[in-house]
């Protein structure tokens, strides 16, 4: 007996089996072939390819279609099937195509079997190779379908049509189907309930069920014996130039590099710079890769700004092509890292563009290359939040008491080798501490994690695009995207396994905010050239870098960086370059050792065969290439210890680390290491075993970091505009709004007759743009600015009456523009909210009487109200701006910090490493969650005050005891230790309360924070 029909978790929440699992079961049981057909797709192929090839099973490939109410099992017998297939699914997603109209031509090499008599004996005429499928048990239906296969003169077969692997599964595959129907189990349709059992029974046990009609497993082996086909083998598929004329690829990418390389080093070229180019191009020819390059330097030429990155920016090529720009001989990148002879993968270039321009490249891409390119995927999966709250809900539990617990879940990660179940964990999760788990909250949570990490739906590769020499369907089925974009049914392993070569086009906020910045600054008549802009080589810039003022400068503005930053005092682009790559998980301890012998603390070189590589690291591994680099140096090929690379970075899922640790210390015992040297060495390696960055990917960074860094340092106001209106940095525009204020930049509110709908900055001001408004639709801020620049002439709204007459803004818009202070201006000084309140409901009363009147009424002068309390004024407006313009809301609780003794930001470098208690009231900004190496979580925070910000550790024992006051958004009263670690300042948190709220209101001077209700609503 050979299992057709199998269907594993890629038949999207129609099965809890993983393609893994499903191969160990299938081998268990004794069978050496199997078929997996998924749902109109092939989405698991490769995970079902490696299965197969893991337990020693011969794998069919296939799927089963569905459309239109037509059913099919359709297996692969060679190439020829396999493309056809691939067209077949890509029609089904496209435009659902009926099973019955497909032609003849589409349906070779591929063997067909369904229990649609009608579909049978239409591809009976058509002399295709076909089966009747009997599915379940012999009965009166199968006996029919037999009789019918019979009269065609067409075999029968099994086909077992398996969704789970043992009967435990029924009751999460019917929780599966819940949650696709979006209903609860108990709404669950009977057929569902009662037909979602077929398990992978035994080869035996089909013997047996199938006695009666013994000709089906006869037909059964025949028919797989037939399906030759066990996978696609595309060897390495590179995008085509289209535009070679009379010319071979490595003949026009020489030229190309060639002149490139003489706008970038003069002419005569330097011998340093032909050598690297001539080796490069040789590899790059050798590899089939030329064609590759020409393509990604046409979708970059015609954008003005762009960040080439990863392992492609090690290449002289590229950065000749001008895809990338760092030089690899001044920075001494590796080329290797990108292309080597031995490597059997496709390397890709990424390339970052402005968020904004992103989408116009990827429709010119898709315009050039229509039908030859489609976005790789990405599939989802359920994590733990989102498991619960789906299983809970099928439960038929309401919404409020699944958000009592799925709120606490940010950030919270199942551990599947601790031995303890979801249920375990959830409970010794401090934030969930209060909760009592009471029935029927077991029962969901057992079945809760036998969803987690299952695929629930597909979705968009973040820039991932392929360009095929074909027709990209000839290779993949492609099906659309929620957001309208064709997508492979393979996420990146699986196109990387296939040799799809795959450019990855991003989008990047950090260059939005660099291009926005320099139009502000040539707007006031400073012109940057930026052929000669060297922000690196800046006095001021690395000085700004240096003490870690770097807050909104691309991707070193994140707390632990500008730490960093501060422990090392180094602001020069080499540094910097090292810093970039070695804060990554598992890296703590190299960090110090860095920190030590970067301020002067003597080191030797693990051993002087790897010296010179090490050298500008202090000795220590940073940069993914090391690994390799190190590797190479013991013995290892390029080929072997880039895959050693990629084992340690855990991309490579097959990647066996105990082999090659067996091989390097075999390697390093050649080499006469000793087995401390080389445990030294590995355990270095070790580091990597994570997220980290290779060298030039680092420095392409690098280099975007310091330009911004540069404009920061000579163009506060129009930086931080640029930063706060592209709204992509690592903080709140509420903290980047403070960071402006602490800068000694006045902070302007926004303003109907001055506010763009961008932020704009000029000199020492900073203007709030429209976009901060909340609830102000795109379309009123775009009439506002039309109705003021009416033909090209400024025509400024000349009061409340003209604005509201002119704009017509909806009811809560007009209160969002009152309360922010846009319409301040409008009004005579100082402006009284209360009364244009009235104003705005006098207006739209007379504008609904207006309707049956030849003249509208005239507009009442408002009576002499009282102005809003200042608590009342400023909470509004921290409503709809989500800050404050002129103060930062702390220092409404001036009161609170002179009666608690509480220390400033500015001032807690007197107390460092004195042991005493100090106490501040600070505001949240940021937080990270981490676990100790026992597993134990705390978190790291950035608290702030108006002088400055403070970093914040909470121990396990602190974070145990008070994490349920933390992301309130409030401020809290913080006690703890300042510590110092290499000059940088840290705020060791051993007790969190809330702000106390005491003492009476005074007329003459109101207390501001007399209540929780305020300060809650001003947090």
């Amino acid at each position: 007996m050979i299992p057709l029909g199998l269907h594993s978790h890629y038949s999207l929440l129609r099965s809890p089996t993983s393609c893994d699992a499903l191969c160990r079961q299938a081998r268990q049981l004794g069978y050496r072939t199997i078929g997996l057909t998924d749902i109109n797709n092939l989405y698991g192929l490769w995970d079902f390819v490696n299965g197969c090839d893991r337990y020693a099973i011969r794998p069919i490939i296939g799927a089963e279609l569905r459309s239109n109410g037509e059913r099919a099992f359709f297996l692969v017998k060679s190439s020829q099937g396999y493309t056809n297939l691939c067209r077949i699914i890509t029609g089904i997603h496209q435009d659902n195509t009926p099973l019955h109209s497909l032609p003849e031509k589409r349906l070779q090499g591929l063997v067909l079997l369904s229990d649609h008599k009608k579909l049978l004996t239409r591809w009976q005429e058509m002399e295709l190779d076909i089966g009747a499928a009997i599915i379940g048990r012999p009965d009166q239906q199968g006996s029919e379908l037999r009789n019918h296969a019979r009269l065609l003169n067409i075999p029968a077969m099994i086909v077992a049509d398996t969704y789970i692997l043992t009967r435990n599964e029924k009751r999460t595959l019917q929780i599966l189907r819940a949650i696709a129907g979006n209903c609860s189990l108990s709404r669950l349709p009977a057929d569902q309930q009662m037909n979602t059992g077929k398990q992978l029974l035994s080869p035996g046990e089909y013997e047996q069920r199938y006695r009666i009609w013994p000709e089906l497993l006869r037909n059964t082996r025949a028919i797989a014996e037939r399906c030759e086909f066990h996978g696609p083998k595309f060897g390495l598929v590179p995008p085509p130039y289209k535009n070679l004329g009379n010319q071979d690829a490595d003949h026009l990418l020489r030229r190309a590099a060639l002149a490139g390389a003489r706008q970038r080093y003069g002419s005569p070229l330097p011998k340093k710079v032909m050598k690297r180019l001539n080796h490069e191009l040789q590899i790059i020819a050798s590899m089939g890769f030329s064609s590759y390059f020409l393509v990604v330097r046409d979708i970059v030429r015609p954008v003005s700004r762009t960040c080439g990155r990863g392992s492609g920016a090690a290449s002289l090529v590229a950065y000749c092509l001008a895809i990338t720009n760092v030089c690899p001989i001044r920075h001494n990148l590796y080329f290797e890292r990108f292309l080597n002879p031995g490597r059997t993968d496709a390397p890709d270039i990424d390339i970052d563009f402005a968020w904004d321009e992103r989408d116009q490249v990827l429709a010119s891409v898709f315009s050039t290359y229509k039908n030859h390119c489609a976005m790789v995927s990405n599939m989802v999966t359920m994590q733990p939040r989102k498991a619960i709250r789906e299983t809970a809900r099928v439960f038929g539990l309401p919404a409020a008491e699944i958000n009592t617990i799925t709120r606490r879940l940010s950030g919270f990660r199942f551990q599947r080798d601790t031995g303890d179940d979801l249920h375990a964990q959830l409970r010794a999760t401090a934030r969930l501490r209060n909760c009592s788990f009471a029935p029927p909250w077991p029962e969901i949570l057992a079945r809760a994690q036998e969803l987690i990490d299952i695929p629930a739906t597909l979705s968009v590769h973040p820039g991932g695009i392929i360009i095929t020499p074909r027709p990209i369907t000839d290779y993949v089925p492609v099906q659309q995207a929620a957001k309208g974009v064709p997508i492979i049914q393979w996420d990146k392993d699986g196109a990387e396994q296939a040799g799809l070569v795959k450019i990855d086009l991003l989008g990047n906020r950090s260059l939005g905010v660099i291009r926005d910045a320099l139009i502000q600054v040539r707007a006031t008549g400073v012109h940057i050239d930026e052929h000669s802009w060297r922000p690196e080589e800046d006095a001021k810039t690395r000085q700004l870098v240096k003490k870690g003022l770097t807050m909104g400068c691309f991707y070193i503005e994140s707390p632990a960086m500008r730490i960093l930053q501060k422990k090392a005092g180094r602001g020069d682009f080499e540094h910097l370059v090292i810093h970039s790559s070695i804060i990554r998980p598992a890296a703590n301890d190299c960090i110090r050792t860095y920190l030590r012998r970067l301020h002067g603390e003597k080191w030797q070189p693990l051993h002087p065969l790897i010296a010179d590589i090490l050298s500008e690291t202090y000795g220590i591994m940073v940069y993914q290439e090391d690994v390799s680099r190190v590797a190479v140096q013991l013995g290892f090929s390029p080929a072997q210890g880039d895959r050693l690379r990629k084992i340690m970075s855990k991309k490579d899922k097959d990647g066996q680390l105990a082999d090659f640790r067996d091989r390097f210390f075999q390697a390093a015992a050649e080499k006469k290491l000793s087995q401390k040297e080389a445990e030294g060495i590995w355990q270095m390696m070790l580091s990597f075993a994570g997220y980290s960055f290779c060298k030039p990917h680092s420095a392409s960074y690098a280099r975007v970091s310091f330009q911004a860094a540069w404009l920061k340092a000579h163009y506060p106001a129009e930086f931080m505009a640029a930063v706060i209106s592209n709204q992509g940095g690592f903080y709140s525009t509420f903290a980047y709004v403070s960071e402006a204020r602490r800068m000694g930049l006045r902070i302007l509110p926004p303003d109907v007759n001055r506010s763009e709908i961008a932020w704009r900055g000029h000199g020492r001001e900073l203007q709030v743009g429209l976009m901060a408004i909340a609830g102000l639709s795109e379309t009123t801020r775009n009439r506002i600015l039309q109705e003021r620049n009416m033909e090209g002439d400024v025509k400024k709204f000349a009061s409340l009456l003209d604005f509201l007459q002119r704009v017509h803004p909806a009811d809560d818009e007009a209160r969002a523009l009152i309360h922010a202070g846009a319409l301040d201006g409008l009004v005579e000084k100082p402006a009284n909210r209360s009364q244009m309140l009235y104003q705005l409901a006098q207006w739209q009363q007379s504008r609904s009487l207006a309707i049956n009147r030849l003249f509208p009424p005239s507009a009442v002068p408002p009576p002499a109200l009282p102005g809003q309390h200042q608590v009342e004024r400023l909470r509004n407006e921290y409503r709809v701006l989500g800050f404050l313009c002129h103060t930062h809301p702390i220092c409404l609780f001036d009161q609170q910090r002179q009666r608690l003794g509480t220390i400033l930001a500015r001032d807690l470098d007197k107390f460092a490493g004195s042991r005493e208690k100090i106490p501040f009231l600070g505001w949240p900004i940021t937080a990270k969650i981490v676990g100790t190496k026992t597993g134990q979580p705390m978190e790291f925070l950035t608290f702030e005050d108006e002088t400055g910000q403070v970093e914040c550790t909470l121990f396990p024992r602190t974070y145990q005891r008070h994490c349920h006051l933390l992301h309130t958004g409030a401020p809290l009263l913080l006690t703890g230790t300042v510590e110092q670690d290499f000059g940088a300042l840290s705020f060791t948190v051993t007790h969190i309360a809330p702000v106390p709220v005491t003492g009476k209101r005074h007329k003459e001077k109101p207390d501001y924070h007399q209540s929780s209700e305020t300060r809650d609503t001003i947090a």
